[in-house]
């Protein structure tokens, strides 16, 4: 039986990624493969779009999930949804007769893992006693047993694991502290663990870790206050800022372009893209985030610059060759990696998105 496991390490930087630092996740590369630049998600480069994108295998726009804001307050219908209106992962392999389980460091049910044959923490609640981060999230080391117990059990062949301190603690101290860095460095011990506790069943195993997002560090730059511009009321009836990123409802009747071309020259707006009719998406430029309500202290997500996400593949299993070779020569978007994992469990859909569809929002 082909076994594949998923781990999202949510906030994890590509470049943490090396010998030195990260040893046990290096090595799996190196024996398997990664994408050398990096994978790539859509703007926002956020934890609640990136997670339903991966494992959906759609973009936000065709999934609905567009902002991480979701969390912090309730938000107009343009905005998009709470979940995913788009089939997930374990939708298709339950549909198919497959167990699946998902262990999640989250207690709030959106990262789209409700048809999970298994799922911790059950409930959308954090069972009493379990050790939080400083965020209120369970720690690694309460992820640690329930991961290793579902490795246990030779007949679920799909495992979804989400590890979440590395984006606790780069939002609180920043990406390249020592909290980070020595954070990066236990959760490669949490992911050597899991690796080995596989061995047994290596040869049948694939094991693809990904990231959501990238984390960049606050600078003293003033956030960007998109509605101080004398000409946005005249265009916009709403902004959501997500980190490094905002979403931009339009006037009725206000042409994509006109509007994009103006907000570009907004002091910090780096780019801007289509994210449905009357909706964009800005980017900010490195270092630079959109004006909220609060903002962490240490580092945030969300636009162009932490878009690069983790990308490795490894294990014993024959696919594994094939998958590192494509990763390889051409960056893989999060909504590739559904149908990577439709694939190797034989498992028939045509909601797969392509390559160049993927790309096309990058």
């Amino acid at each position: 039986m082909t076994r594949v496991v998923l781990l999202g390490l949510d906030g994890f930087p590509h470049r943490a990624i090396r010998p030195d630092l990260t040893p046990r996740m290096w090595r799996l590369a190196q024996e398997g493969g990664r994408a050398p630049e990096g994978g790539v998600t859509s703007l926002p480069s956020s934890t609640d779009p990136g997670f339903c994108t991966l494992l959906t295998g759609q973009l936000p726009e065709r999934h609905g999930v567009r902002t991480t804001a979701w969390r912090f307050a309730d938000l107009p219908d343009w905005a998009g949804s709470r979940i995913p209106t788009a089939p997930t992962i374990f939708e298709r392999l339950a549909a198919a007769g497959l167990r699946t389980a998902a262990v999640m460091g989250d207690d709030r049910g959106l990262l789209c893992t409700r048809a999970a044959g298994f799922r911790w923490p059950p409930d959308d609640a954090i069972p009493e006693g379990v050790p939080l981060d400083a965020h209120g999230y369970p720690a690694n080391a309460a992820v640690r047993p329930h991961l290793l117990k579902v490795l246990e059990d030779r007949d679920i062949p799909f495992v979804f694991g989400h590890i979440n301190e590395a984006d606790t603690v780069g939002h609180d101290q920043g990406p390249e502290s020592e909290a980070a860095l020595t954070c990066y460095q236990q959760t490669d011990g949490l992911v050597g663990e899991l690796l080995d506790a596989l061995q047994p069943v290596w040869s049948q195993t694939v094991v693809i870790i990904v990231s959501d997002h990238d984390m960049e560090a606050r600078t003293p730059t003033p956030p960007i206050d998109l509605t101080a511009d004398p000409g946005f009321a005249e265009l916009s009836d709403g902004v959501i800022p997500d980190g490094g990123a905002a979403l931009v409802h339009l006037r009725p009747g206000i042409p994509q372009e006109r509007a994009g071309n103006v907000l570009a020259r907004v002091d910090g707006v780096a780019s801007w893209q289509p994210g449905g009719p009357e909706l964009l998406i800005l980017g900010a430029r490195p270092g630079w985030i959109f004006a909220a309500p609060a903002h962490p202290s240490g580092g945030f997500h969300g636009g162009p610059a932490t878009a690069r996400t983790v990308a490795i593949v490894g294990g014993g299993h024959g696919a594994v060759p094939r998958i590192a070779s494509a990763i390889a020569r051409r960056r893989p978007h999060l909504a590739t990696w559904a149908g990577v994992i439709l694939d190797l469990l034989e498992v028939q859909t045509s909601a797969k998105v392509s390559g160049d569809q993927a790309r096309g929002v990058v």
